[in-house]
């Protein structure tokens, strides 16, 4: 079987000619990193601005390992805690949730998950946060109640039941609902940026960020907000990842849900800073509140009309 190489650019660090091609075996991967950590100097962990001085390496890391933690661990090199602890998978937190309540026999606390100093070791090698919880699930009780759907056996071995009883359980909940429609506009976005040429892949650890994708050498990010028409609620941008995740390669999507169409919108960070800004988005506590309505055929903010600049205009990732 002969391998055909196409696409091939040229990149130059600190002198040294490499080349790198369309796609980057895992091994690639790892040797890069090893080559990063090789010139960190007096600096313990490699962060995602080492990463990224590599043209197409953080899709990669995310592609092949689905976090940096899980690459680094590949690659046999120290990880910050946060990286360590952010690449555990969703199902083994489930299972941690579970490991605890029986050591606990009640169903564990947030001061619990603080305390525990053995239960964690056999799924991450740094302490993670309960605010993990949070990011993951929605809450701690969020997560107990998941946990809470199924056995530990069926979590490990089939993490799809957790849905299908979620959804047998409670359904035409308005807060599964939204729990659900958010994934599926995640994967209904990737699969649109895909049938556009782009490599897409979900972002597993909570960095504000939804979607990574590479497409004509540069790499953007996405965050995806769903958006049911049929109630009033408003879009909500939480002010820490919105001030964490800016930058000019930033688009927010919103996905706009009734029951004959689906539709999106597609925003440029900047724009939306600017209706931070301009007070078009609204704040409140921790978020920004974007009121999105539909009049007509017209989507609005506030007396903003949308349609003709961001609706469907997947043109405007460039």
């Amino acid at each position: 079987m002969h391998r055909v190489i196409v696409n091939k650019e040229l990149y130059i660090d600190n002198n040294i000619q490499k080349c790198y091609f369309l796609f980057m075996e895992k091994q690639e991967v790892i040797n890069h990193l090893r080559r990063i950590a090789s010139k960190l100097g007096n600096k313990e962990y490699i962060t995602l601005k080492d990463v990224r001085s590599v043209p197409k390496l953080d899709y990669y890391i995310h592609f092949h390992f689905r976090g940096m933690g899980n690459a680094l661990r590949a690659a046999h090199l120290p990880s910050s805690k946060l990286a360590s602890s952010m690449s555990i998978k969703s199902e083994d937190l489930l299972i941690y949730l579970r490991d605890l309540k029986d050591e606990l026999k009640h169903n564990p606390t947030v001061y619990d998950i603080i305390d525990d100093k053995e239960i964690y070791k056999k799924y991450s090698e740094n302490k993670f946060s309960w605010s993990i919880f949070k990011s993951r699930f929605n809450g701690l009780r969020k997560a107990i109640e998941q946990m809470e759907l199924v056995g530990v056996k069926d979590i490990k071995n089939d993490t799809t039941n957790v849905t299908k009883q979620a959804e047998k359980d409670d359904t035409g909940s308005f807060e599964h609902k939204n729990r659900y429609f958010g994934k599926a506009a995640e994967l209904h976005v990737t699969a649109e940026l895909i049938y556009r040429g782009f490599q897409a892949t979900n972002i597993p650890i909570d960095v504000g960020l939804d979607i990574l994708a590479f497409k004509n050498n540069k790499t953007f990010y996405f965050q995806v907000k769903h958006k049911d028409l049929s109630g009033s609620a408003p879009i909500k941008l939480t002010k820490s990842s919105f001030d964490k995740s800016g930058g000019g390669d930033v688009y927010f999507i919103f996905v706009l849900l009734s029951d004959i169409k689906r539709e999106f919108l597609i925003i440029p960070f900047h724009i939306v800073n600017d209706w931070i800004r301009d007070g078009l988005a609204e704040e409140k506590d921790n978020d920004y509140l974007i009121f999105i309505k539909k009049v007509g055929d017209d989507y609005k903010l506030k007396d903003r009309e949308l349609n003709h600049k961001y609706l469907d205009k997947w043109e405007n990732i460039r």
